[in-house]
């Protein structure tokens, strides 16, 4: 049944990205409006939305304005105005990824889930380094028992395996719709840590600083402006190398995700996050979300942080997520139509002698 009024959704997703916005919209079942031109929003609220249905949930996409967690904070303040019924809210995209994930290797377009949120660049800076505030009243908490009971259910092996083939199946229907969402022919490639994207001597057209050995920085704007195959990255040392021509199917990894407010393209801080805090990835949206509503991160993820990242991953890695929370709303059951419809309208008889609050 078509919703009547913006109390009718229970489902928001945020993208930072317009690819990421795009993926997720492809997998609508349906599409009631776009950009509020049919449930509209209250007045001062400056998001944009498109209402949508994925299988038996009335969802509203927002589309962020930008990256980052200020941002995604006033987002999110706006969307519970205009949503006031909102009871899960998932940060939907691409992300960076560590190189393994609970003892098993991650790979480009996996998939990650957030369980813990941890905000990283929220601490103290010192002379020998940066501290992160671990205390009570400084860290983001727990997502609530209803969310925490389905990721607990979903880490079982059965569940698991059934969502990767949900994700597998919903991704397949993106591909059928564009090709934007296929695989890359960019080559899924995990360099040792200790090699830096930069020119280097052999293949550079002009002289570079960046070419020589010992550099502070290690790598020049244009460096930066340039991808692997244009800086020959790519005939390296390398830990691992994938074969991707065979489609390989994407796997999903439950765990905690660290939420900065910078991209990470320091494999140094990011193995040392990795060891302080056992995180599965990087992301920039989350934490902004958090205090606000409900949270998931659904991410897929489209680089290893270390500097090599270019965008022929994003798009993918985009589509991953997209069809990972599409799999993961198919387990989310929400309240019984009835039971919500009694709780908005309890009515007294006239003669009950009743005194609210």
């Amino acid at each position: 049944m078509r919703p009547c009024t913006r109390n009718d959704f229970t489902i928001a997703i945020l993208c930072a990205l317009p690819v990421e916005a795009d993926a997720v919209e492809a997998l609508f079942d349906e599409t009631y409006g776009r950009l509020g031109n049919s449930l509209g929003k209250v007045p001062g609220d400056a998001n944009t939305y498109v209402n949508g249905r994925i299988g038996k949930h009335n969802v509203v996409l927002c589309r962020m304005p930008g990256q980052g967690k200020r941002i995604a904070a006033t987002v999110a303040t706006s969307l519970r105005i205009s949503y006031r019924q909102i009871k899960l809210a998932l940060v939907v995209g691409a992300c960076s990824g560590a190189p393994s994930a609970g003892g098993k290797n991650l790979y480009l377009g996996d998939v990650l889930i957030s369980d813990t949120l941890i905000e990283y660049d929220f601490g103290r800076r010192y002379s020998w380094g940066f501290e992160r505030k671990t205390g009570v009243k400084d860290i983001l908490g727990r997502p609530n028992p209803e969310i925490r009971a389905l990721l607990h259910a979903l880490k079982c092996s059965r569940a698991h395996n059934e969502l990767e083939c949900d994700l597998s199946r919903f991704l397949e229907v993106l591909q059928r719709k564009q090709a934007r969402w296929s695989l890359p022919g960019s080559p899924d490639v995990l360099f040792q840590a200790s090699y830096l994207h930069k020119h280097r001597a052999r293949n550079s057209s002009a002289y570079c600083r960046c070419s020589e050995a010992n550099v502070p920085g290690g790598m020049c704007d244009d460096a930066l402006m340039t991808d692997c195959d244009g800086l020959g990255c790519f005939v390296g040392p390398v830990v691992r190398r994938r074969n991707v021509t065979a489609a390989p199917k994407p796997s999903v990894h439950i765990g905690s995700i660290a939420s900065l407010d910078a991209v990470m393209k320091s494999t140094n801080l990011r193995d040392e996050i990795i060891c302080k805090e056992d995180v599965a990835g990087f992301e920039m949206e989350g934490a902004g979300v958090w205090e606000s509503l409900p949270t998931v991160i659904i991410k897929g993820v489209d680089d290893y942080a270390d500097g090599h990242s270019s965008k022929a991953w994003q798009a993918y890695a985009a589509a991953t997520g997209a069809s990972a929370a599409k799999a993961f709303l198919g387990y989310w059951v929400q309240e019984d139509d009835a039971t919500r419809q009694d709780r908005r309208t309890i009515r007294f008889p006239k003669s009950l002698l009743f005194k609210g609050r």
